[in-house]
């Protein structure tokens, strides 16, 4: 699988060069697309986006044979395109241009996401941010490299955890059903962009990040990097089961050791103990 994944950067660094940056803010009117949704009445949509999912869904089967691709802009289309995930077939989960309401700013915190997901299990990712160069590559049992350099595990628990919670797309009832913050918790400031995130917290720059309403396509790659770099991803729901871009619960705990997602879980979800 290595040679799948060396072509896979390669792929990933070409079609930011093609057909993002060369966009990146340089986008008319006309090329920033509202695709509102009722959960998501701000979601957006960019001629770069497309450009970049097309260009990808033509060249991520040629690394894999046999393999189909789900794009986040095709699911958005046709959302029976999903169904591949159930198949038989090696599937390719693409998102474009994640943290498109970055881009079409002219904010630098965008990223293209890949993953290959085998039977139900991720088994390759990865990450790259055109305007860092920062290339993060995973595969499953054989670890996360940022760069080129292998990503190890983190410095011990402290007495402080720094991450993001993602409230803004969850109904009140779930926000309301977190506990209130304690001390050794601190919110901070978000990216609003998932491969910004999980390179954080594979690198051990952050603690954590709860997620909630998981499209396979954002999490998938970042949740391998995270996991080969010796983190968990763990819904909720199902505390002692890694993430599963097949899973139903909606809500997907991120951290960079397994230490820290234990900690964060309590705090979040138990309350202090009586």
């Amino acid at each position: 699988m290595v040679r799948v994944l060396d072509s896979l950067a390669e792929l990933l660094e070409e079609v930011s060069e093609r057909e993002i940056l060369p966009r990146f803010q340089r986008l008319a009117r006309g090329d920033i697309i509202s695709k509102a949704t009722a959960t998501d009445p701000d979601d957006l949509v960019t001629v770069a986006d497309r450009a970049a999912e097309s260009y990808l869904t033509e060249r991520l089967p040629q690394l894999v044979p046999g393999s189909v691709v789900i794009g986040e802009e095709a699911v958005a289309e046709e959302p029976s395109v999903l169904d591949a995930l159930a198949g038989d077939a090696p599937v390719w989960l693409v998102d474009p241009i994640d943290g498109t309401k970055n881009f079409a700013a002219g904010v630098g915190a965008f990223g293209v996401m890949v993953a290959l997901v085998e039977s139900g299990e991720t088994t390759l990712s990865a990450i790259y941010l055109p305007v860092e160069h920062d290339l993060y590559l995973a595969e499953r049992g054989a670890g996360a490299t940022w760069n080129g350099e292998r990503l190890r595990s983190h410095a011990p628990l402290g007495e402080k955890l720094v991450g993001t919670v993602y409230t803004r797309l969850m109904p009140k009832d779930v926000r309301a059903s977190l506990n209130e913050r304690p001390e050794n918790i601190t919110f901070g400031e978000s990216p609003q962009c998932a491969a910004f995130e999980y390179g954080r917290i594979a690198r051990g720059d952050r603690d954590f990040a709860l997620y909630y309403r998981l499209h396979p396509w954002d999490h998938a790659p970042g949740a391998l990097i995270v996991q080969e770099a010796g983190g968990v991803a763990r819904r909720v729901s199902t505390a002692r089961e890694n993430y599963a871009p097949r899973g139903s619960d909606p809500m997907l705990l991120v951290a960079a050791d397994e230490a820290r997602w234990e900690a964060v879980r309590r705090a979040l979800f138990d309350g202090p103990a009586s």
